[in-house]
């Protein structure tokens, strides 16, 4: 059983790394050996896209750097140029041969990889200089499988000059390697590996990268004599200390290879760490190395699922519980634990594993951010947010210099940042919060956002943008990032990390938008002229409306004619029109970013699922302060769009001032259900169109009210009450002829005496 597994790994290792050089200088379209698929299945949870809706999970959660980014951190890389070629195609590899190559030089060699024979090739490369022409040659020997021809001939380029040999030496020693370590001879192979990294930092070409992977190559070496110690599918005591030797070095190897950052360095770790933790045997054998310690144990913090293994005949099941069942009992035993670099993992660990005083106790021999930050989230079990501050200052202040290694990837680096502003507003520090978190805006987004329009007020956010947020200068609006736009031509981003890396890819002008919030805010409350002043620039492609400024203007001018105008016509004609711009313009001019209105996502349904965004400060860790400016705060009314409300609102003023016969007063009323009508409001479709049917008159488009509305005619509507005085003054006539005419009649009579009383008291 040993056996089969320790095959399985060796055979997942012999993959990756030879899928990276299938085209390489022995290419021969195929891979050395036995393919046997091997396939893993790991799932990682996507950090949080929002903090502050649960804000004790946010806090609870363990301090994890991405697998990758802990071992590409295992080894000090050696000071080298070395690069990783990984990936390429028979194309890399032409170009590689024809590197200081004429053209016809070039051609030539492709002719010479056609040769049936090693010796044929040779024969047809004459022109060429030596070290091409033989390893031409020894790449169409070893293509043929005729290893002993191939050898003979890179042994030989290695023999040249050193000026001779310079082309193709880096190429022929890694050949040599590559043909001695399935012939058992692994010391040799050993050294031509060693040799290719030697050539090259030297300065012998590399244009394939093959003194990187000769690290992975040579580590496989290490791992086939592993293999060898097992005995009847187990590891008998007496070989453990080699076996445990040969694990070490292997992962010494991969390490530097991730180091020089190989993703097959990378991939090869992972599945050395997923042999030894679902081994005790193998685990035990090997965990006294701290490279290897630190391997398992970055490993079981990113392992989240099931792993599976599929061999070709059938699905293995490898439980996580299994794998943690084993590194507990080792770290328990205290098997080689020493305090030192993966100390502060170590106690990430055991802090995941729920061991508070084992990890309190490894943190307590850390010194890095990472110790500091596993203090803080056991301050935070014991209820102590003071305590946690304080480590959270520590983990920020412990950050090694921009050119010295770090210790935290960068999503971490924000991460334990805005961790520090969810406890800062848990503790009341509201606008120190906001400080904290706007740095990772880009990536919390959402909870940016909740402060800035829930918890803070106006004034509180209008100084803080004043003192931290500048404007966006030309030259960042020229960089500015594609739009919504373009969303739709890369489908992937839905399908792909969809919610945190859509909050990267689209917020990651933080300022201009931060700025925006605010001027949408003081629009809310009526202070248009402060807020124009903070609305994005024209030019700013990454918002819809470049004429906002322009639209918030004529809105405040027009709401000043509704309330200033001295005639009721004209003051309805002024609400009609600022309640047409809300509706059209409303978003722009004054929409909340998050709930109800999603500002940020053009108002489209379906991004609440996303957490981006409030509609509670959540169940725990929030002030009595809190939830009053939260209450405070709250949208009026709280509807998704609520800016139609408003345009309603002013829709219903122009009506009030309205003839409630007039067709203006019909067509007002008639856009106001309309807008109702998109909002899904059905009570207050059905309010206003009551209103219509109980004061409003008979037109023919009523049959439609709502669904097609002309333009209000305010004119006819000015002219109506004189309009109506005429008519109904025509039927009083007309229905009583007599008693108008006895009444004019007698009012001639009284103005007649009148007069002639008036000329007697003039002449007397």
């Amino acid at each position: 059983m040993y056996n089969s597994k320790l095959a399985i790994v060796i055979g997942c290792l012999l993959l990756a790394v030879s899928i990276a050089l299938a085209c390489g200088p022995a290419f021969s379209g195929q891979l050395p050996g036995d393919r046997a698929d091997a396939l893993s299945f790991l799932s990682h949870e996507e950090p949080p896209a929002q903090l502050l809706d649960d804000r004790a999970r946010t806090l609870k959660a363990t301090p994890v750097n991405s697998f990758e980014f802990e071992v590409k951190r295992l080894a000090i890389r050696s000071k080298d140029s070395l690069k990783p070629i990984e990936g390429f195609q028979t194309i890399a590899l032409y170009t590689a041969e024809a590197a200081g190559l004429s053209p016809e030089q070039a051609a030539l060699v492709q002719q010479m990889r056609t040769a049936s024979a090693g010796d044929q090739a040779f024969q047809l490369g004459a022109a060429l200089a030596p070290s091409v022409r033989l390893y031409t040659a020894g790449a169409v020997d070893f293509r043929r499988g005729d290893m002993s021809d191939a050898a003979q001939r890179f042994e030989a380029i290695l023999k040249l000059p050193a000026a001779d040999q310079l082309l193709r030496a880096t190429w022929a020693s890694y050949m040599l390697g590559r043909i001695y370590a399935p012939m058992d001879e692994i010391d040799r192979a050993s050294a031509a590996f060693q040799l290719t990294r030697t050539l090259a930092i030297k300065g012998a070409p590399d244009p394939l990268g093959l003194a990187v992977a000769s690290y992975g190559e040579e580590a496989r070496l290490h791992l086939a004599r592993a293999a060898g110690y097992l005995k009847a599918n187990r590891l008998p005591q007496e070989r453990r200390k080699d076996y445990g030797r040969e694990i070490c070095a292997a992962v010494g190897l991969y390490a530097q290879q991730a180091a020089h950052q190989s993703a097959s360095g990378v991939d090869s770790l992972r599945m050395v760490a997923e042999r030894l933790l679902f081994d005790a045997d193998a685990l035990d054998a090997s965990i006294t190395d701290e490279t290897v310690q630190r391997l398992v144990v970055a490993y079981m913090l990113t392992f989240k699922e099931t792993l599976f293994y599929y061999t070709g005949k059938e699905l293995h099941r490898l439980e996580p519980n299994v794998a943690l069942g084993n590194l507990a009992f080792v770290i328990r035993s205290g098997h080689g634990f020493k305090d030192g670099p993966g100390t502060d993992l170590l106690a990430a660990l055991t802090y995941r594993m729920g061991n508070y005083d084992l990890a309190r106790r490894l943190a307590d021999h850390g010194a890095s951010p990472l110790a500091s930050w596993v203090k803080a989230k056991l301050a935070l079990q014991r209820g102590d947010l003071a305590a946690a501050a304080a480590f959270y200052a520590d983990a920020s202040k412990a950050f090694p210099p921009a050119n010295e290694a770090q210790v935290l990837d960068p999503r971490n680096v924000k991460l334990l940042t805005a961790e520090t502003g969810v406890l800062a507003l848990a503790r009341g520090e509201y606008v120190y919060a906001l400080q904290l978190l706007y740095p990772a805006a880009s990536t919390y987004w959402g909870d940016v956002t909740y402060i800035a329009e829930r918890v803070l007020t106006t004034d509180e956010l209008k100084h803080f943008v004043d003192v931290h947020v500048a404007a966006p200068t030309p030259a960042t609006l020229e960089s500015a990032p594609l739009t919504l736009a373009l969303i739709d031509k890369e489908d992937s981003l839905f399908h792909q990390g969809y919610g945190v890396r859509l909050m990267e890819w689209l917020f990651h002008a933080s300022a201009a938008r931060l700025r925006d919030l605010l001027a949408r805010r003081l629009v809310r409350e009526g202070r248009y002229q402060e807020a124009l002043a903070y609305f994005h620039s024209p030019q700013d492609t990454q918002f819809k409306d470049p004429d906002v400024r322009k639209h918030v203007s004529e809105y405040a001018q027009t709401l000043h004619e509704a309330k200033a105008d001295w005639r009721g016509i004209n003051r309805a004609r002024a609400w009609y029109r600022a309640a047409v711009m809300a509706r059209t313009s409303g978003m722009e001019m004054m929409g909340y970013e998050a709930v109800p209105d999603y500002f940020g996502f053009d108002g489209v349904y379906g991004f609440d699922e996303y957490n981006w965004g409030q509609a509670s400060p959540g169940p725990s860790l929030v002030s009595d302060g809190e939830r009053q400016r939260f209450a405070a705060s709250v949208p009026k009314p709280n509807k998704r769009f609520q800016y139609r409300y408003a345009a309603v609102d002013e829709a219903t003023r122009a009506a009030d001032l309205l003839p409630e016969r007039s067709q203006a007063f019909a067509a007002v009323l008639c856009h106001a259900t309309r807008w109702m009508i998109s909002s899904h409001d059905d009570e207050a479709v059905h309010r206003i169109y009551h209103r219509y049917l109980r004061e409003g008159p008979y037109v023919p488009w009523a049959t439609h009210f709502g669904r097609s509305c002309p333009q209000p005619d305010f004119d006819s509507a000015a002219r109506l009450p004189r309009v109506l005085f005429v008519r109904h003054t025509r039927h009083f006539i007309g229905h009583h002829r007599w008693q108008v005419g006895l009444s004019l009649a007698l009012a001639a009579v009284v103005a007649n005496i009148v007069l002639v009383r008036i000329r007697h008291a003039t002449t007397a």
